[in-house]
């Protein structure tokens, strides 16, 4: 295995970008002589941003995020570059689509919103529809697919925006960390509260607010157990069922505890179907390596 690192200028970004590049064992059975024509090797990238503090347009991959941690770094999010917003919008509108729709991460966890609005408003595109999604992660990821499906059945855009909005007002995210290691340096937590909760071995519960402004602490336990039954009493009390929703469980290299989550779910709440996803660095960069959330994802005639 080895890793290369590839610098270059994106056009379309107009800036500089660096690609650290994973060149796994050769385990595909061809040499670089020996290889198919047009046959492509399996390699995994990481896509840098530009400068080296991470306040262009940049995303941490999950790898660079929690190597970085575990050093001690702090990592920091930031909005997209609105360069690079107002770029991608202007190639949006000479492709003359008739509706764009727009689904950020929630406005109060990050400025995208508000960049796509303001780039929409600034070039005169009416036909973007930037919405208010209160959410991140796998419902968004639901929304785009069933908004992609919707539109390939011809479905009226205002249709596909009312069953979007009916998604994503049902819809609730929990966390929780492995630690309070990275909420405390992040400033999320005191340190006093960081140290008396380390010594009484409690964890937090974390729950995204009702209208997406924040992650709130939604309650305190000693146990995994514990916490797993404060989400499944949560869920019975929301109305959550295996016919009205879809879980997902995104997670920060915490297979075997999403493994655990998942079955006290089916077992206590009833036999949903559940995916699996890597927790958004977004979301990592503040609750740490070893993060383990739950998501619910309305279902629709549509999906």
């Amino acid at each position: 295995m080895a890793l290369n690192h590839i610098t270059f200028y994106s056009k379309l970004m107009e800036m500089e970008m660096g690609i650290d590049v994973i060149i796994p064992e050769n385990k595909w059975g061809y040499s670089l002589a020996e290889r198919p024509k047009d046959y492509k090797y399996p390699v995994p990238w990481l896509l840098c941003g530009g400068g080296l503090d991470y306040t262009d347009w940049q995303r941490y991959t999950a790898i660079e995020l929690y190597a970085a941690q575990a050093e001690g770094k702090l990592p920091t999010t930031s909005q997209p570059n609105p360069g690079y917003l107002e770029n991608c919008m202007k190639q949006w509108k000479e492709a003359h689509y008739d509706a764009i729709i727009v689904l950020p991460i929630a406005a109060g966890l990050s400025g995208t919103y508000q960049g796509f609005r303001f780039a929409a408003e600034s070039l005169e595109m009416d036909e973007v529809h930037v919405i208010e999604t209160r959410t991140l992660a796998a419902p968004l990821q639901d929304c785009a697919c069933c908004a992609k499906k919707m539109a390939e059945a011809n479905a009226p855009l205002e249709t596909i925006l009312n069953v979007l909005a009916e998604k994503l007002d049902d819809t609730m995210t929990y966390a929780i960390p492995k630690d309070l290691v990275q909420l405390k340096r992040g400033g999320r937590i005191s340190p006093a509260a960081a140290a008396v909760a380390g010594l009484l071995k409690i964890k937090p519960l974390l729950k995204l607010a009702e209208d997406g402004s924040c992650v709130d602490k939604f309650g305190m336990a000693r146990t995994e157990t514990k916490l797993f039954q404060m989400i499944c009493d949560d869920l019975k009390e929301h109305g959550v069922t295996p016919e009205t929703h879809r879980l997902c469980i995104p997670h920060a290299n915490s297979q075997e505890a999403a493994k655990r989550l998942a079955e006290a779910v089916r077992k206590q709440v009833g036999d949903f179907e559940i995916s699996e996803m890597e927790l958004p660095t977004v979301l990592g960069c503040h609750t740490g390596d070893g993060c383990l959330a739950l998501q619910t994802i309305r279902k629709s005639e549509w999906d």
